[in-house]
């Protein structure tokens, strides 16, 4: 009797303790998804920071713009499924990841910046918690 009460309480702790690590659904706005599409159709064409082009070397912007395609992608992927705040910020830092060698100039990391701070605005995330000014300042300023 005893092993199977202590077995009963194992279980109701572990039970407990799965549902206290699962990570809070997060709401997106409705328009999320359209306005995700719209903006990885503009940046298939060419690189834009808000209303304005960018201004980063030439040389760079084709893998510039395969990077944000595909972090735009995966926002998409992530509202499309069970969207978390954690998720868009593991896309996050691994979008300003890649981009870190791409993006010598701290005018540079800027632009990428907003364009990334846009993503977190269209899924309803209104900080990226440092993670966007730790990009902006550069490595070793963490």
């Amino acid at each position: 009797m005893k092993k199977l009460l202590l077995t009963l309480f194992t279980l109701t702790a572990l039970v407990g303790h799965a549902q206290s690590v699962t990570p809070a659904p997060h709401s997106v706005p409705e328009k999320a998804v359209t306005q995700l599409e719209k903006m990885l159709r503009q940046t298939q064409v060419e690189v834009v920071i808000g209303r304005r082009k960018s201004t980063l070397p030439a040389e760079v912007r084709p893998m510039l713009n395969r990077i944000l395609v595909q972090s735009a992608n995966d926002f998409l992927a992530i509202t499309h499924g069970q969207p978390t705040k954690e998720a868009y910020y593991k896309s996050l830092e691994a979008g300003l990841a890649r981009l870190q060698s791409l993006t010598p100039k701290q005018e540079d990391r800027e632009q990428v910046a907003e364009y990334f701070q846009d993503l977190l605005d269209i899924v309803g995330l209104e900080s990226s918690e440092g993670r966007l000014m730790a990009f902006v300042e550069g490595p070793g300023t963490k």
